[in-house]
């Protein structure tokens, strides 16, 4: 279990994103934040069995970064790599059917690819550990699954993630568009 929230005063795009996100992630729970500091956001996740959880900051009146953070025994750190957003797509703005923008996904794996470069695919497998979700390609093999997480290089962004729907293969949303990650937190 991976708790979210957001950072202290969020807009109404930040919070519809930490739903997506745990409608889209299984074993994410979004938790109000309120007056909160890292450090009782902490105690929290710890206090609902996690030992991880995610912050979604806010720049210009939207979701601008996504930081990762671990509870170990030295106290909260904040882990690699640090997500700056330039731009995201809800599940409410993609023409899907209603039933799915609020349908929580049980079993989603990441697309792997091999086609990506050497720091995408570093950035896949950071992703791939810290939320527990195995990496296949799309085949029979991921007939059980009930939807993936895509990441791929973009064309006006450093990436996009993005979640598709199985077997029909459409995508349901999030959709979120990285400038830039980094690495050295």
């Amino acid at each position: 279990m991976i708790l979210v929230t957001t950072s202290r005063r969020p807009t109404r795009r930040i919070r519809s994103l930490c739903n997506d996100l745990t409608y889209s992630i299984p074993g994410l729970i979004k938790v109000n934040r309120g007056k909160m500091n890292l450090i009782e956001v902490g105690e929290k996740a710890v206090q609902m069995n996690s030992d991880k959880f995610i912050i979604v900051d806010r720049w210009k009146g939207g979701p601008g970064r996504i930081r990762l953070f671990k509870i170990t025994e030295e106290g909260v750190k904040e882990t690699p790599p640090r997500l700056y957003i330039t731009g995201i797509k809800l599940r409410r703005e993609f023409n899907i059917p209603r039933e799915w923008v609020k349908e929580k996904i049980n079993l989603l794996f990441l697309e792997e690819d091999g086609e990506e470069s050497s720091e995408i695919e570093e950035f896949k497998l950071t992703i791939s550990e810290f939320f527990g979700i195995p990496t296949f390609k799309v085949s029979t093999e991921t007939l059980g699954y009930e939807a993936y997480m895509n990441i791929t290089a973009g064309v006006d962004c450093w990436a996009i993630i993005s979640f598709f729907r199985l077997p029909s293969r459409i995508e349901i949303g999030p959709r979120i568009k990285i400038s830039h990650i980094v690495w050295d937190v």
